[in-house]
């Protein structure tokens, strides 16, 4: 497919008008590919002043043919804007781009001659920085499900781009998890066969606007949930390899605790030590060494 009969559909989840919005969409029209869709999908309350902000926002991209704006009846959350957004595409291929990020102009002309010239990829992702640096980033291709169970992945959902067909083959985002949901569809996509390629140039910029961090006791039940939900994966891939399940319950739990130290919580640390430590000490330090190791990387490059 010459990338002159190719359409990409951006799609703009939005909610609480957290003060991106504009730039975010200005970052999409800027893009050197210009065969675009630009579908912002607003998850607020009609009845919110953050529904009424993004009105005024979004009335300045009225008359612009390749803007369409979407209001959600309700609240509803993440994974439902992005699946309203999916549904609405006309694109061959789908990036995703949140409202408090934005992107380098060239990135989706680079991400399209990548994996168009990297056959039997449904998926392509970039790097990123954060707040202006460099982020740390072990890259990972094509069937990388194990690093993403295991935390070890920078996937960020706004550098991924998918086709579309295999967005909809996994009937897209499960609307159910209101955090993890580009890890829990990535595992769904890395599942069923689908294979994921690495373009190694900073295109996208995470603003980190959002700072709606959970608390580590709700971090923990979402990493239960998580590790629940995907049981009968993490089983498949441990009776491949015996052990494999063990280390990725101890590496989800391990950074649990280091969410917990940053936080303080240094008795629920502890809980933590106590109940997941010895389930796989080696998945656990393992896993210590590589976040420690990612930020001594970040502070001795100044990234």
């Amino acid at each position: 497919m010459n990338t002159n009969d190719v359409k990409i559909s951006v799609v703009i989840p939005s909610y609480n008008s957290r003060g991106g919005l504009a730039r975010s969409v200005d970052s999409a029209l800027k893009q050197t590919f210009q065969d675009i869709e630009i579908i912002v999908v607003d998850d607020n309350d009609p009845k919110t002043e953050a529904r009424h902000n993004t009105e005024k926002i979004m009335e300045a991209y009225r008359n612009n043919p390749k803007v369409a704006y979407l209001k959600h009846e309700k609240n509803k959350n993440g994974a439902a804007a992005r699946n309203t957004g999916i549904r609405a595409a006309r694109g061959e291929y789908v990036a995703f781009l949140d409202d408090d990020d934005e992107w380098y102009p060239e990135k989706l002309e680079k991400q399209l001659s990548y994996i168009q010239n990297h056959e039997g990829y449904d998926c392509v992702y970039c790097y990123s920085s954060m707040n202006g640096k460099k982020e740390y980033i072990v890259p990972y291709e094509d069937n990388a499900i194990v690093p993403l169970l295991m935390n070890r992945t920078t996937m960020v959902t706004s550098s991924l781009m998918f086709t579309r067909k295999s967005l909809l083959a996994i009937d897209g985002f499960d609307e159910s998890f209101r955090r993890h949901q580009d890890y829990e569809l990535l595992v769904r996509f890395f599942s069923k066969g689908y294979k994921i390629c690495c373009l190694r140039d900073i295109l996208t910029t995470i603003i980190g606007l959002g700072g709606n961090r959970p608390s580590v006791e709700n971090f923990a039940l979402l990493k239960e949930r998580f590790l629940g939900v995907f049981s009968s994966v993490i089983n498949d891939l441990d009776a491949e390899k015996v052990g494999i399940k063990n280390s990725i319950i101890a590496a989800n739990f391990a950074v649990v605790w280091d969410s917990a130290i940053a936080q303080k919580k240094f008795s629920f640390a502890n809980s933590i030590i106590k109940k997941y430590f010895f389930v796989s000490p080696i998945g656990f330090i393992s896993q210590v060494i590589f976040i420690y190791r990612g930020r001594l990387i970040r502070k001795f490059l100044k990234i």
